[in-house]
């Protein structure tokens, strides 16, 4: 066995040792986050059923002879509060003691034409995305501008065709594919880069800093293993754990996917079942998890470069939180723009293009030329990367450092 192979052997048993360890590469990628993003979604589901049949309290100021009034004031969903002026109504929202209001000074006569536009106010907080109590007030507005106009058409005698030239159909192609890919996609690609980092970061402390702050470090040093020896046995068993964090995560979310897919299939309704179906596909799997592989040795070498620099790992620590904002970042655009597409420039682009092909493949549009740029260019910077751990343990006033 070769020595570097002996030393991999050494470190992972040296990190498997710790609890930490295995709850960080196994534990949470495998249940915890499965049942925290169950909770999640649970969650969602519970508050926007609440929302949908919560009675929400508006306040109204105007003219109460109309048609408008007589239907708010008849509408389930809303508990009127009049308001004899408009600044009243305006406060009350701002204390939050109504949920929304309206002001309506004058009710106009339908059949005078005359009279070509009534002011209607409409005051709210768009700050809870799930709250209802805009939509349906402006259903209810839609539905008496609706009679209004009716009643004016009729009163000048023409056919409201007339006023609506084009008759417009919109159709909506996006297949559940496309759109499993595009808004599930991204987040299984951050959640994936979330992990690796995860899983490499800690090893990456405990055997470069780590070993430079017990002095382990030097004594491995005087031993007959060469510096590229010591990298390639360090730096696998960091891609170890990052390879067995992406294994594990991989499986968190798969598995109860393929669960709900084979024995709950045919009670699921036909949109959700096709996201799942396409989330399952074999080929995006392993399509994703092939760029995983290098993507892992590149943020292994790295992690572990910067870990031998620094000198302890209190400071190891605060250089890895930093370098972990620079991967995030770019995984978290497609989060955030759903309609991104990836070009040449973005496939050489470490994590934004790991987002970008995670959406396709589910999607199955993936470009497979810039599929290869990305994994050859994955590649090369992980070359790059072991290069310069490499002059890092070359380098001894880096591996002395303190």
């Amino acid at each position: 066995m070769a020595k570097w192979q002996i030393l991999v052997l050494k470190e992972i048993r040296h990190l498997f040792r710790d609890t930490k360890t295995i709850v960080q590469t196994v534990v949470v990628p495998t249940f915890i986050t499965p049942l925290l993003i169950g909770a999640i979604v649970w969650y969602m589901g519970s508050v926007a059923q609440e929302e949908s049949v919560k009675i929400y309290d508006l306040g109204y100021q105007g003219d109460t002879n109309n048609e408008l009034y007589f239907e708010l004031s008849n509408t389930e969903r809303f508990n009127l509060n009049l308001f004899d002026s408009e600044d009243k109504l305006v406060l009350a929202m701002e204390n939050d003691e109504i949920d929304i209001g309206i002001t309506f000074p004058n009710t106009p006569n339908q059949s005078d034409i005359s009279t070509k536009q009534t002011e209607i106010n409409i005051f709210s907080k768009d700050l809870d995305t799930f709250s209802q109590a805009k939509s349906l007030l402006m259903n209810n507005v839609s539905t008496y501008e609706d009679l209004m106009i009716q009643a004016r058409i009729d009163q000048l005698g023409i056919d409201k065709e007339f006023l609506e030239p084009l008759l417009i159909n919109e159709n909506d192609l996006t297949t559940d594919k496309e759109f499993a890919g595009t808004i599930i996609g991204a987040l299984i690609a951050f959640l994936f880069i979330a992990y690796i980092l995860q899983g490499s970061m800690y090893p990456a402390i405990d055997l470069g800093a780590g070993e430079k702050e017990r002095g382990t470090m030097e004594t491995l040093i005087s031993t007959n293993i060469s510096s590229l020896e010591i990298i390639i046995g360090k730096m696998f068993a960091i891609t170890g754990s990052a390879v067995i964090t992406a294994i594990f995560s991989t499986l968190g979310f798969i598995v109860p996917l393929l669960v709900v897919f084979l024995y709950f299939g045919d009670n699921l309704p036909e949109a959700f079942f096709n996201i799942v179906a396409a989330i399952v596909n074999p080929v995006a799997i392993l399509g994703i998890f092939v760029l995983l592989i290098p993507l892992s040795i590149f943020m292994g070498a790295l992690l572990l470069a910067i870990s031998v620099y620094s000198k302890n790992p209190k400071e190891a620590g605060l250089l890895l939180g930093n370098v972990m904002l620079v991967f995030f970042a770019p995984a978290y655009l497609p989060l955030i723009n759903p309609g991104l597409e990836i070009d040449m420039i973005g496939a050489l682009i470490p994590c934004y293009s790991l987002a970008l092909h995670t959406n396709a493949l589910i999607a199955e549009n993936i470009n497979w030329m810039l599929y290869g740029v990305t994994l050859g260019s994955t590649v090369l910077y992980s070359l790059v990367a072991i290069y310069i751990t490499y002059v890092m343990f070359d380098d001894e006033r880096i591996i002395f450092r303190s």
